[in-house]
């Protein structure tokens, strides 16, 4: 729970807010006046002060810009009464993170504004353990799999990357399937060699040119193009979009190609293998009439899902961590987050999965010109 400082000059209303705290577990130091709370900052770290505004000497909103100067990572909350209102909300627009008029029932303050700070701030020390955790490691992106979902997706590539056996990995759009196929060649025997991405988009105009080549030189193999991958992975984006036609040639090269032997005598990898990139499973576009039957049998070895960001809340943090650390330039660190910003981006649904998630951390970081990223920095579209 919370390091609490509770600066308060009257003794009965510090007692009964410090009982109430104990009481919903969290940890209270007591001052009755400004100057020794300025003592206290000076030797502890707290994460959320609660400060009167009236006090003799150094009153409640100087004590407040002093710990937004010099202890920015704490909360502030001030107590008040109804005649300094107007002061009150000038330094809520200054950072303070709420404030409680007085009279007020210390259980009822406890349970629902000073939960409400620590549940912000178990988030920001789950996002600061995730960004330490990638801070030293090198800006290519991996697999993050900390949601049940995600783990039995790593715990699926792991088998299948041993196997020479073709894949389809499967999802909505930006949930990161290319990198699930990545992570396939990467912990697999094949990771030494080539990792060869073929848009969809350019498979036709790849599999015209081969024919066309074929016929003007017929000792020129069909399958050039994915010769590249020998020894590697081919991986195969975009199929949804091929004619009948474009697919019965992608049956024949794939079938007649030399280089789709698996392995060699010893076991080692030496020709290709195939991970095609799918929105939706590739049984259901066959049933539909949409994808040859031979096509589907030399694709469709083993699938993998790769579900929805949505449905992977507890992977949302490391991948803040990571998306961050990747999209800063060379030489800076990785910002933090305010509370008001991770709320933001910690209820969004994504309908862009991971790809809007990056999206919306590239516009914060260039908004944020090097910065804490704040509420504001985010995109219009997050804030709803």
């Amino acid at each position: 729970m919370l390091d609490v400082l509770l600066v308060e000059d009257d003794a009965d209303v510090r007692a009964s807010v410090a009982s109430a705290l104990v009481e919903a577990g969290h940890g209270v130091t007591e001052a009755s006046d400004g100057a020794q709370a300025v003592g206290l900052l000076a030797s502890h770290s707290f994460d959320l002060a609660i400060c009167d505004v009236q006090m003799p000497g150094i009153d409640g909103l100087t004590l407040f810009r002093r710990i937004r100067r010099e202890a920015p990572g704490t909360a502030v909350i001030i107590m008040t009464s109804y005649g300094e209102i107007p002061d009150v909300i000038a330094s809520l627009r200054d950072g303070a993170a709420d404030y409680v008029t007085k009279p007020f029932d210390p259980d009822d303050f406890a349970l629902r504004v000073v939960a409400h700070i620590a549940a912000h701030r178990a988030l920001r020390r789950n996002f600061e353990a995730a960004r330490a955790e990638f801070v030293d490691r090198a800006t290519r992106a991996t697999l993050v799999a900390r949601s049940p979902s995600m783990r039995s997706v790593a715990d699926r590539v792991a088998l299948l990357a041993h196997s020479h056996a073709s894949v389809v990995v499967t999802g909505d759009r930006g949930t990161g399937k290319e990198l699930v196929a990545r992570t396939l060649h990467a912990q697999g025997p094949r990771r030494d060699g080539p990792i060869v991405l073929v848009d969809g988009a350019r498979l036709p105009e790849v599999l015209i040119a081969s024919e066309q080549e074929e016929v003007r030189d017929p000792e020129r193999p069909a399958d050039a193009w994915i010769r590249d991958g020998v020894g590697g992975t081919v991986v195969l984006h975009g199929i949804d979009g091929l004619s009948q036609r474009m697919q019965a040639r992608l049956v024949c090269v794939i079938s007649s190609s030399a280089v789709m032997a698996r392995q060699d005598a010893r076991g080692r990898p030496c020709g290709v293998r195939l991970v095609t990139v799918s929105r939706e499973p590739l049984g259901d576009r066959v049933a539909r009439g949409e994808l040859l039957e031979s096509l589907y049998y030399r694709l469709n070895g083993t699938t993998v899902h790769v579900p929805r960001l949505a449905e992977r809340g507890q992977d949302l943090c490391p991948l803040v961590a990571q998306l961050l650390r990747e999209l800063q330039p060379a030489g800076r660190t990785v910002p933090a987050l305010s509370v008001a910003a991770w709320k933001m981006l910690s209820t969004y649904g994504y309908p862009g999965n991971v790809r809007e998630l990056r999206w919306a951390l590239e516009h914060a970081l260039a908004m944020a010109d090097g910065g804490p990223i704040d509420l504001e920095h985010l995109p219009v579209e997050v804030k709803g």
